[in-house]
């Protein structure tokens, strides 16, 4: 038996050697026309088979599935219909498409349980349609969607490293170069907008799943315009709020903040995370979908920062999504690895790889906590 490989491997142990024989022999049994023909003819494996085309074929057609979701949300198909239900002529007229393409459209959205027919000529929203109505960040990630496909166009030159400048290294501008400190508000409003407007399902996760009750202040590091820590604040009354985050970024905070009556409760902060003095005087410090934007180095600086700037038995809560064996955890990585590899800076984490490196920078008792939704968000405690 042959293992092809660039890196050094040990030779495998009998039941690993067993498995790949195995599987190979498998392989070639499903590759065999003939093989499959016996298969198609018989119930059960026809039955077994059959849901595997189907997999494969919703591999093969994805494109077309998220295409069908865009053009729902951009034509604000899912807003018009939330809490009615309405004819077909109606959300012609409402959406500005002719009746024969709305009946497409609305057909394609039905096939994906978006949408359902409840009377010949009426819709109404199924339960994903009504959380896609519900979420304007969840929508609004969705029309980011755009530059990213088109980052993602040439898939050959994009998967074997010859991506080039990607729109989303341009948008997310902090990554760029060394001197994030010195963005204006011009660069830094887009990005901080949409994080703001994403963040309200990633925040229900985190504070369904982890008790802050427990601290007198929470410190939100690269808390952009404070969308956390307003929710936090209107879960947990006492607790006193703090942000840090690029000065410009902060300012938008202050706007946000007061908006939603919290800007009281809060201490704002600029500074660059990976060099500046972190405020002490906070028991927790969170780092929310923060370390998953940058690559290994500079999550060291800026957890060394950390670890020399807080004192001794600062909690520190790290929430993101990260990679695992579960669905969701799957789910997040095929996501979250293509999305960094087009923004340019930053990977997908395991936990495990998320405590080797606190515990490389000073942590102690790091451990890993399981969330509502390991989809959205895995999270991992420790301490300074």
């Amino acid at each position: 038996m042959t293992v092809s490989t660039d890196l050094p491997l040990r030779e495998p142990g009998a039941f690993q050697a067993l498995k790949i024989r195995l599987r190979l022999w498998r392989n070639r049994q499903i590759a065999s026309p003939r093989f499959r023909s016996i298969v198609s003819r018989l119930p059960l494996l026809r039955a077994i088979s059959n849901r595997k085309a189907n997999h494969l074929f919703r591999l093969t057609s994805g494109f077309v599935h998220t295409q069908i979701l865009s053009a729902c949300v951009s034509l604000s198909l899912f807003e018009t219909l939330a809490g009615r239900a309405l004819s077909t002529s109606t959300l012609a007229t409402r959406c500005s498409v002719p009746p024969e393409e709305m009946r497409r459209l609305l057909e394609q959205a039905r096939r994906l349980d978006l949408v359902t027919r409840v009377a010949p000529e009426l819709w109404m929203l199924t339960d994903a349609g009504t959380v896609l109505a519900a979420d304007s960040g969840l929508r609004e990630m969705i029309r980011h969607h755009d530059m990213f496909y088109r980052d993602l166009a040439d898939a050959r030159a994009f998967w074997s490293g010859a991506r080039g400048e990607t729109e989303l290294r341009r948008y997310w501008a902090y990554v760029r170069g060394n001197e994030p400190s010195a963005l204006g508000n011009e660069e830094a409003a887009p990005y901080s907008a949409l994080m703001r407007e994403s963040q309200a399902m990633l925040a229900d996760c985190i504070l369904s799943s982890f008790d802050f009750s427990r601290f007198r202040s929470v410190l939100d590091i690269g808390g952009g315009e404070g969308a956390f820590l307003a929710a936090l604040g209107a879960r947990h009354p006492t607790v006193e709020l703090a942000l840090f985050d690029l000065p410009v970024v902060s300012e938008l905070a202050r706007r946000h903040l007061d908006g939603k009556g919290m800007l009281h409760r809060a201490q704002l902060h600029g500074g660059d995370f990976t060099r500046d003095e972190i405020p002490a005087g906070n028991d927790c410090v969170t780092l929310i979908r923060i370390l998953c934007d940058h690559d290994d180095d500079r999550v060291v600086q800026i957890l060394s920062n950390l670890r020399d700037s807080l004192p001794s038995g600062t909690r520190l809560l790290v929430a993101e999504a990260m990679a695992g064996e579960s669905e969701g955890a799957n789910l997040a990585a095929l996501y979250f690895t293509a999305y960094f590899a087009a923004m340019g800076s930053g990977r997908c984490r395991s936990p495990q790889e998320i405590i080797a490196l606190l515990t490389q920078c000073g942590f102690r008792n790091s451990r890993q906590m399981t969330t509502t939704n390991p989809l959205l968000v895995t999270l991992v405690v420790a301490e300074r």
